[in-house]
């Protein structure tokens, strides 16, 4: 199952890449260069913006928080395309994980603890519904290429990611390989070293590398979880798609049209 071929190779946008090309269940494939989920845009150089505005992508979905856009606002994208955001909630001063790293025993236990109560409450979010209601409508409304993407690019975003590959009929194993990709198309062990520095003066608190670890990639077990709180409240993942995001049968053929062949 090839995966770096979905890399785009950018010098300061981490984590973007195709999450088209998987095959479906009943034979056909998800199309390349439609689909793309990426970490933020706030570092993008002046030759990451120059290639980014020649992708054609007409829709971006920014799932961060407030404070999060307002602290590293995107660079990109220009007048061309379409941004969706969601300004509702509380405006923190410090991201969620910053305040349970701070109230933690900082071990590799408690921190993939959170992780899991993190993704738990996930698709329940009235931010995070409103938003991918919002990426299925894009995906519904215009055939332009569509970017959906968080901080880092691999948990919200990879749940959002997820719920479009299960609309679009891929099987269930692929969905967890393309999600668990990310550890892979970030290089964490290269990453790792400045993170924690900055992470560290931000806090004020010294952070062990293995208590980072579980905050800082993925983990299919982080991703049943959130399948699991959904299958506990509406039955099915299609049964959250269709209640919450307004993604009935009748989408999923209509994306199925458009995205697959």
């Amino acid at each position: 199952m090839p995966m770096h071929d979905r890399l785009v190779d950018f010098e300061r946008v981490l984590n973007f890449r195709d999450f088209g090309g998987w095959d479906t269940s009943d034979g056909g494939k998800v199309v390349r260069g439609r689909l793309y989920r990426s970490a933020s845009f706030h570092d993008a150089s002046d030759a990451d913006i120059e290639k980014l505005d020649g992708m054609g992508i007409r829709t971006l979905v920014d799932l961060r928080r407030p404070e999060e856009r307002n602290r590293e606002p995107n660079r990109w994208p220009g007048g061309g395309t379409r941004v969706i955001v969601n300004n509702e909630g509380p405006q923190e001063d410090l991201p969620p994980h910053f305040i349970a790293l701070m109230r933690s025993d900082l071990t590799a236990e408690s921190v993939t603890a959170y992780m899991h109560l993190l993704y738990r409450e996930f698709a329940a979010n009235e931010r995070h519904i409103d938003l991918y209601r919002n990426w299925f409508s894009a995906l519904l409304a215009e055939e332009a290429p569509a970017v959906i993407h968080c901080a880092a690019g691999k948990d919200r975003t990879g749940l959002g990611c997820a719920l479009t590959l299960i609309a679009l009929g891929v099987p269930e194993e692929t969905i967890y390989a393309d999600y668990e990709f990310t550890n892979a198309a970030i290089d964490l062990d290269k990453r790792l070293p400045r993170i924690k520095e900055r992470m560290e003066t931000r806090l004020g608190k010294t952070l062990s590398d293995d208590a980072l670890r579980p905050m800082l990639g993925v983990h299919v077990d982080y991703l049943r979880t959130a399948f699991d709180a959904i299958d506990a409240e509406y039955g099915s993942a299609l049964g959250y798609m269709e209640r919450e995001l307004g993604v009935g049968a009748g989408e999923r053929a209509a994306l199925r049209a458009r995205f697959t062949g």
